[in-house]
């Protein structure tokens, strides 16, 4: 009987919890995640090294992005304007694009164990010229993603 209540409210939170995708953010630079994973295929983990051991992927820093224009596309506008901000020991404050609700534990860590690709969640970023959201991380859409992977749906899992 238990099991049958929890079903229904977690239907009845996915249909509440439904949410348009928002459109792509003004970041104050323009990165193409098409032209790094599409183009050059840097994998997400390079410039994302701490999706693998914790719990959020993190933002490059700037000598990981210095590490590669100190060489690569000098000439570029814009990659002197990311090897002057490092240079300055400045960073660029970019706008997060994924979040979830703060009564949500989320970890990439346990997602990435579990073998699956980045693009599950992030859509084919290796595309896109403006990274935009584009799944809508309601629990709906979790628990439908964790039902067909026989992952575990109990609350606590997410829910601490």
């Amino acid at each position: 009987m238990r099991a049958h209540l929890v079903a229904a409210a977690l239907a009845a939170l996915a249909f509440a919890c439904a949410a348009p995708t928002p459109p792509p953010l003004v970041q104050p630079l323009p990165f193409s995640h098409k032209v790094h994973a599409g183009v050059n295929r840097i994998g997400c983990r390079y410039c994302h090294a701490y999706a693998e051991h914790t719990t959020v992927a993190g933002v490059p820093s700037m000598a990981r992005c210095f590490g590669c224009h100190k060489f690569v596309s000098r000439d570029k506008p814009e990659v002197q304007k990311v090897v002057k901000t490092y240079q300055e020991g400045k960073v660029f404050a970019w706008a997060r694009v994924y979040r979830v609700p703060d009564h949500v534990f989320f970890t990439h860590e346990r997602h990435i164990a579990a073998g699956l690709a980045c693009q599950t969640c992030h859509g084919q970023v290796q595309e896109m010229d403006v990274i935009r959201q584009a799944s809508p991380l309601t629990m709906g859409w979790c628990v439908d993603c964790h039902r067909e992977r026989h992952a575990p749906t109990d609350c606590l899992i997410c829910h601490k």
